[in-house]
Order: structure tokens, then C-alpha cells, then sequence
């Protein structure tokens, strides 16, 4: 779902009671969607995302650091694919408004993938089927084997523990 990390960042800087409601605001800039197609087994994914999440906090008094400590922990845990997407560094501006506030804006480059699942009520009709845009659960294995010789030690059954 596009925009998801967007939300996702965003909720967690709003709970960190940074200013006031009103004065915190988010948006989707530079938004680009490229087509692709994948079969995910239940599901499949039919784009991907490239947008620049925007962040602006008005009024903000206190060290700016701790919200640079925000976002780039937010990103560490959440987004750790960034590096193998090599997607570029957030950037942050801090623009004085008077000796104790400053406004700061800060923009996070993004990709998310488009994902849809079989739905008999979906309102994306795709190849003669229904589908609506979700995350495409993954099925765990119960248990593996690398061949299909169970007198050797490899290719014996290998139980999930879960």
C-alpha cells in the first residue's frame, strides 16, 4: 500500500509530542510508479513507488538533534532495505523562527511495492479476476529438505520449530 511508511513515520513522530497537532504535517512529493509484475504465490505485485515522504514541524523548541535521532532510528528498524534499494539519505532542514523555535522540514525518499491478493469483492479487476490492494501473506514452511533421498543426512526433513 502506497504511502504506508509515509503513515508509519509520521504516527511515530506525532507520538513523540514533537509541537502540537496542528502543527506537524505530512505529504507525498515526486510521487513516480513503475509497472512491474510478480507472482508472490498469494498474491501478486503489480508496482512499485518511488516518492519523497515530506515532514514539516512548526514551531519546534528543543534540540534538533533528538528529532534527527527520531527519524534515523525510525528508518534503522523499519526501512532496512534502504541501503539494498539504494535509496538516498533523508535530509533534514532547521530554519530558526525566532530565539527558542525552529521549523523544520524533512524529506525521506521512499520506495514501496503495490501489492494485491484475490478478492471476491475487490474492486481491481485484473486478468478476469478480483483483487484488492493489501500485503500479500506468506506461507511458512513446516519443514524443508534439500533432496529427496531420506537415508542421507541433507535431504532428511528438516521440522520447523515455530
Amino acid at each position: 500500500m502506497s504511502g504506508r511508511k509515509l503513515q508509519a513515520i509520521f504516527s511515530h513522530l506525532r507520538s513523540a509530542d514533537l509541537v502540537a497537532d496542528a502543527k506537524i504535517e505530512s505529504f507525498m512529493d515526486d510521487v513516480k510508479v513503475e509497472a512491474c509484475s510478480k507472482d508472490l504465490g498469494n498474491g501478486i505485485r503489480v508496482s512499485r513507488v518511488e516518492y519523497t515522504a515530506e515532514i514539516i514541524i512548526e514551531g519546534f523548541v528543543g534540540d534538533s538533534a533528538f528529532v534527527f535521532a527520531l527519524v534515523t532510528t525510525w528508518l534503522m528498524e523499519h526501512d532496512s532495505e534502504r541501503h539494498h534499494d539504494r535509496v538516498a539519505e533523508p535530509t533534514i532542514e532547521v530554519t530558526p523562527v525566532d530565539k527558542k523555535s525552529v521549523d523544520i522540514e524533512i524529506s525521506i525518499p521512499f520506495f514501496e511495492s503495490v501489492d494485491l491478493v484475490p478478492d471476491d469483492n475487490g474492486p481491481i479487476n485484473y486478468l478476469g479476476e478480483s483483487w484488492a490492494v493489501a500485503v500479500v501473506p506468506i506461507d511458512e514452511p513446516s519443514q524443508v529438505a534439500v533432496g529427496d533421498n531420506k537415508d542421507l543426512p541433507t535431504d532428511a526433513p528438516y521440522p520447523n520449530a515455530n
